[in-house]
């Protein structure tokens, strides 16, 4: 065989086997795709069946000005899901991280503040401090914190 046969068969064994690498890693990846929605969809069955609906109506009164009901629609959901998944469940915490921002939309700039406080703490004792929650939440409290000082921020 003449060594440019050669150099062709390593070359097409070569391509052959990255082929394989790269649909073991896709089934890899569908795998842990499959796996993560399944784990998903046993926690929103978890949660209580109004849910759902309790945060849509949050976020339509929300959307039309009605910080006020919006704020109570959401304290009922925060209590649906700390009911149902418990208080230190990463759903219930990043709810709790959107019910601090309900109670600065309804003008409670004190009650927001301590809010974002007591989650931030409850993120970093169960994530950790690099979680991408927990570093968000740190940034959001920063940013209100600044807005409540009456500095606007950067330019």
């Amino acid at each position: 065989m003449s060594r440019r046969w050669k150099v062709a068969a390593v070359l097409l064994a070569a391509g052959c086997v990255a082929q394989a690498v790269r649909r073991r890693s896709r089934a890899d990846w569908t795998v842990r795709a499959n796996r993560e929605l399944d784990v998903r969809d046993r926690v929103l069955r978890e949660e209580a069946p109004e849910t759902a609906g309790l945060r849509h109506e949050a976020h339509r009164l929300r959307e039309l000005g009605d910080a006020a009901g919006a704020l109570e629609v959401h304290a009922r959901l925060l209590a649906a899901r700390a009911e149902a998944l418990g208080e230190d469940h990463p759903h219930v915490l990043v709810t709790r991280f959107n019910h601090a921002g309900h109670v600065w939309d309804a003008g409670d700039t004190t009650g927001a503040l301590t809010a974002y406080e007591q989650v931030l703490a409850d993120m970093v004792r169960v994530l950790g401090e690099d979680h991408p929650d927990t570093r968000w939440t740190r940034n959001v409290l920063t940013i209100r914190r600044n807005k409540a000082e009456g500095d606007p921020g950067p330019r």
